[in-house]
């Protein structure tokens, strides 16, 4: 059976005083169910045409503005400081001749290890224009990571021909630990405290004029050339790279745009999610890459500590647009409740906020909301979208005006979804498009197990449409398949709903919960506290007991806790929703062992693995004195 639907909800608008209209789309969408019980989802939107070289943008805005900003980032003074268009683009040119000039095989990547900044957006636009692949490992997995075994791995299976850091004196530590064998060392800073690392600048001495090489290289780029390989964050095994080629990225952003017609060419961002990722270094950074807008790179994030920062640069900058993972948000609402000169400058310029990788709160939501409309006069739209890596990354967005923060939005242009029936009884999301990535590099295994026989991409992610009966008002996000489970009575726990509610009820004090755990007869809990706003909390309890230990086991805190999961145990009628026991972790998770990411998901799978000896503690007949019984 198949049915078609248009979605022209009511016009998305900035307030009165902004005189900015957000123009009303109208988009035809067709919804087909199959006899195995799976529904075809597709819009029929046809994708606009999109350039075969992803840097055609950059030159393209560097000839339009030249001397609009682009990227900007504070120095050591405080100042910001960067490069406009025009300086980008030959920065980037001059850079590709340098790399040109180095000989490289173009079968082997260069490996990026930085934080976010300029020296880092012109390295990877630089390669990719002239056809060589790029790398981009996470900063965490040096500054974050105890042995760095992540960038060993990461290296190893791309076979790097060269890593560009930052600084060489925080990166060599661990790269110190082993062969690099035949890999050439640049870094932006610090080079000349190890002798077999290069300044970076020195690959710009080769050739300062633009070369006819570097034009007949951009021009043999076409949209199956690989840009990027991108390395998941992991589960329990180590992270796989995932082959991102320029059509897969300048598809997603036509598609995107397409959906969005109400982007201008100058807007603002200040934004902090890592480039390593796809939401931060596809989305975010390739939207205003397309757009022409100007980005200025936040050193901030969503971190007891590193939310000053974001907040001074909010101030500073005003944005039109801002991106976040739902804990940002839930940490900026906090601060605004409190910080009147942040609110008033986080919503003045604002013309939407966006999240995505995870289920906003629906009191976040409505708050930030009504903060709008404080500021504004008018609610400002919420927006998000669903992806992965795997998908360059969005293949859903919404683009109407939203009640409900679970939505996730439609197929952009181009994309076809599947909800494909799972033995949970939830439907996997799986996905067809010119965005989807042919494979992982240097995997065969996980790249011929990752399609179904149709060859949609299985994404492991449960969706659902909001209403059935409608299904207009757009999809949800029903929580990872991989993490639901049964417990011994044959019940299904739908793990992402239980924990997303706990959270909620225990905002801003606990960090992340973990549910366990499979085969046993009841649900316990694995708790990770955000112990500095406790402790401001329980200022008693923090003189008292300056070791975690005896903090979190203090009283107080405890009540605190227990009372948490009471609230939540009254919304749930069966044991497949009920919390009998918790424990409040005093080690953080850990990105060595693939608990956490830098972007501040915290993987269940993982953690459950690597702390059976708590798991089994929550079990355990007597229960020890760290184990709290909810009454």
């Amino acid at each position: 059976m198949g049915i078609q639907f248009e979605v022209d909800h009511k016009t998305l608008r900035k307030g009165d005083a902004m005189s900015i209209d957000f123009q009303k789309i109208s988009a035809e969408m067709e919804v087909i169910e199959q006899e195995d019980g799976s529904v075809i989802l597709q819009n029929k939107v046809p994708i606009s045409s999109y350039p075969a070289n992803l840097c055609s943008w950059l030159h393209h805005n560097a000839e339009m503005f030249p001397e609009r900003a682009f990227l900007m980032q504070r120095e050591k003074s405080g100042e910001w400081a960067g490069l406009t268009f025009a300086q980008a683009s030959k920065k980037v040119d001059l850079l590709s001749n340098g790399l040109l000039a180095k000989n490289l095989d173009p079968l082997r990547p260069i490996a990026i290890l930085s934080e976010n900044s300029v020296q880092m957006a012109v390295t990877q636009l630089a390669a990719m224009q002239i056809g060589l692949a790029v790398v981009p490992i996470s900063f965490a997995y040096s500054v974050r990571s105890e042995t760095g075994s992540h960038i060993k791995h990461i290296l190893e299976v791309s076979q790097s021909a060269m890593l560009v850091m930052s600084d060489a004196k925080i990166h060599m530590p661990k790269l110190v630990q082993w062969d690099t064998g035949n890999l050439e060392l640049y870094a932006f800073s610090n080079s000349e405290s190890y002798p077999n690392v290069l300044p970076f600048e020195s690959l710009f001495e080769q050739q300062k004029d633009f070369s006819i090489e570097r034009q007949s290289r951009f021009d043999a780029v076409t949209s199956e050339t690989l840009a990027k390989i991108q390395f998941t964050s992991g589960s329990t095994n180590l992270p796989k790279g995932v082959e991102v080629t320029h059509g897969m990225m300048t598809t997603n952003m036509v598609g995107v745009s397409q959906m969005w017609p109400f982007l201008e060419q100058n807007e603002v961002i200040i934004d902090w999610l890592p480039w390593n990722h796809t939401f931060g270094g596809n989305f975010v950074f390739n939207l205003m890459l397309m757009h022409g807008g100007t980005f200025y790179i936040d050193h901030g994030n969503p971190t007891p500590i590193g939310i000053e920062t974001t907040v001074k640069n909010i101030i500073d900058v005003s944005p039109t647009l801002y991106f976040g993972v739902p804990r940002s948000y839930t940490a900026l609402y906090a601060r605004m409740k409190e910080d009147e000169q942040l609110k008033h400058a986080f919503f003045k310029n604002l013309k939407f906020i966006f999240t995505a990788a995870a289920a906003l709160d629906q009191a976040t939501f409505e708050g930030l909301r009504a903060m709008s409309s404080e500021v504004c006069g008018e609610v400002l739209p919420f927006l998000s979208g669903w992806g992965s890596t795997e998908t360059a990354p969005d293949s859903t967005l919404i683009y109407w005006v939203i009640d409900d923060a679970r939505v996730i939005g439609l197929p952009i242009p181009g994309v076809t979804i599947k909800l494909a029936p799972d033995p949970s009884g939830k439907k996997e999301i799986r996905v067809k498009g010119p965005n989807i990535t042919r494979g992982y590099y240097n995997n065969q295994e996980a790249s011929q197990t990752a399609f179904d026989s149709e060859g949609y991409y299985r994404t492991g992610d449960a969706g659902k449409f909001l209403d059935a009966e409608n299904p207009s008002e757009g999809l949800v996000f029903d929580g990872r398949i991989g993490e639901d489970f049964k417990l011994t009575s044959g019940v299904w726990v739908h793990n992402s709903r239980l924990r997303n509610s706990i959270n909620q009820l225990g905002q801003p004090f606990q960090l992340e919960v973990i549910i366990a755990a499979p085969n046993r007869e009841y649900l316990a809990a694995l708790v990770f506290p955000n112990l500095p706003a406790l402790r401001n909390r329980f200022a008693e309890a923090d003189k008292s007991h300056p070791d975690d230990g005896g903090f979190l086991a203090d009283k107080g805190v405890v009540e605190f806790f227990k009372e948490i999961f009471k609230k939540h145990n009254l919304l749930e009628k069966g044991s497949s929703g009920q919390i009998k026991r918790f424990t409040l972790l005093t080690i953080p998770p850990r990105i060595d062992k693939n608990e956490t990411t830098d972007k501040g998901y915290v993987n269940q799978s993982a953690v459950l693995n690597h702390r059976a000896d708590v798991v089994e503690a929550l079990y355990a007949e007597f229960p020890a004195r760290e184990v709290i019984v909810v009454d």
